[in-house]
């Protein structure tokens, strides 16, 4: 027992004047009365003793019979408003007890606020289905050109879970390639050779303790919806929670450029990180001094029906999207007039923007046909046999346009399909061994909060 707590507590048969005694000793004009094994029987204040003597009662005769057995006790860490409540009332102390009854804490009016639980930081961010504009963000061609790409963000996550570590030891462990890795400290990540990109992120952001940070994701490697974007993008939002100094949506999307792109190599655009960060139905203008997201704001009814009527397939067959764009980059390279098909993808863009908000919703489906039959003369690699047939067949079926997302070569399809031919649809593609994977719009970019850890 708690030595403060032991001078307040007296036997049962105890005198009165030793309850006095100990009474007088302590600030709070009040003690326990407890039995043989600590549990406590009552309690006794200078009221309950002034008013034993004015019947008469003796300072030698035993504490239990003055003592008030109408007393309020609360279990250990009851709620702050319980105890207040009860303070109110008229009371100045009040026994925490344990499962036995015994004394283990002693509350009064002087409460303090609770010490700071130590916390842990998660993010999700959504990741995003490009309808048109893809080749324009790439740096090399929008420091000369026009360029502007057409996205949204699904409820489709990645997910990242940090708790902070009293020591400097950091440990990674991603779920969905099965990979776990381990630094002594931080300046060992920065040294080691082949890192992957979480410890890339990590790099950049050079925490100052150590952590354990946890991540999976809704799905699987190489779909084209820019999932390693939203990996980078939900984990620089932990680190983000636990800042004094938040960064701004425009700093995380930069900063999982900057990991992705620039520290681990990976050739791409800009589009995936914006729209990860950010989220929502958005047209992103990519101009060589500012990047600019421009929020589409549809009708209630309309958002809706552009939400049932695209179908999004899961091919089955995985792509390396860095590989694919260092291709796309390369035949981009070595034949200029693939400029002037980027610039038609810009235009068919804003066209597509223009039928979006204006509520053309059939319009908008066939220009996700020429999307997809446009961006098929970007590169060699884009498409395949395989991909082509899947294509096909769910135009037959009724689809009234759809294109491959991503960089191609694999992952999911997006499909525009009216409701009639909806049914017809999934059937075809699921005959062919696609998938259907259920989505929602998702309005909100990257998001963090904190928990108590226990």
């Amino acid at each position: 027992m708690n030595p403060l707590i032991e001078k307040l507590c007296i036997q049962a048969d105890s005198r009165i004047r030793d309850a006095i005694g100990r009474m007088e000793s302590g600030r709070m004009q009040i003690v326990f009365v407890v039995d043989a094994e600590g549990s406590l029987r009552g309690t006794v204040t200078n009221g309950d003793i002034r008013r034993y003597f004015l019947k008469n009662g003796h300072s030698e005769n035993p504490v239990s019979e003055c003592m008030n057995r109408d007393f309020h006790a609360v279990e250990i860490g009851a709620p702050r408003e319980k105890l207040l409540k009860i303070f109110d009332l008229g009371y100045h102390a009040i026994p925490a007890l344990d499962a036995q009854g015994r004394i283990r804490e002693i509350y009064t009016r002087n409460l303090f606020a609770r010490p700071e639980s130590p916390v842990l930081a998660r993010a999700r961010a959504p990741v995003r289905m490009s309808f048109c504009g893809g080749g324009s963000d790439f740096t090399h061609f929008f420091n000369e050109h026009a360029a502007a790409v057409l996205s949204c963000t699904v409820s489709i996550y990645a997910h990242a879970t940090l708790i902070p570590r009293a020591d400097a030891r950091i440990r990674i462990f991603s779920r969905d390639i099965g990979r776990e890795e381990a630094y002594p400290s931080f300046a060992e990540l920065l040294s080691a050779p082949d890192k992957g990109l979480i410890a890339t992120v990590v790099s950049v952001v050079a925490p100052d303790h150590g952590f354990d940070l946890y991540l999976h994701s809704d799905f699987p490697v190489g779909s084209g919806l820019g999932g390693s974007s939203a990996v980078a993008t939900a984990t620089l939002a932990t680190f983000n929670e636990l800042r004094q100094d938040r960064w701004n949506t425009y700093d995380i999307a930069e900063l999982a450029f900057q990991a992705e792109r620039l520290c681990l190599g990976v050739a791409g655009g800009w589009q995936d990180q914006y729209a990860s960060a950010f989220g929502g139905l958005n047209l992103i203008e990519f101009e060589q001094g500012v990047n600019r997201v421009h929020p589409i704001r549809l009708e209630e009814r309309a958002k809706n029906e552009l939400e049932a009527c695209l179908i999004l397939v899961d091919t089955g067959i995985t792509h390396d999207s860095g590989r694919l764009h260092e291709i796309a980059r390369q035949e981009l390279a070595a034949e200029a007039a693939q400029t002037g098909q980027i610039q038609q993808g810009v235009a068919l863009c804003h066209r597509m923007h223009q039928h979006l908000i204006r509520d053309e919703l059939t319009c908008f489906g066939r220009c996700l046909h020429e999307a997809w039959i446009l961006k098929k003369t970007f590169s060699r690699a884009i498409s395949a046999p395989d991909l082509d047939r899947i294509y096909e067949y769910a135009r037959a079926a009724g689809a009234l346009g759809g294109k491959l997302l991503g960089a191609g070569g694999g992952g999911f399809f997006v499909f525009y399909v009216e409701p009639q031919y909806r049914r017809g649809v999934i059937q075809a593609v699921e005959e062919l061994g696609c998938a259907v994977f259920s989505f929602r719009f998702e309005s909100q970019g990257v998001t963090s909060w904190r928990s108590k850890i226990s």
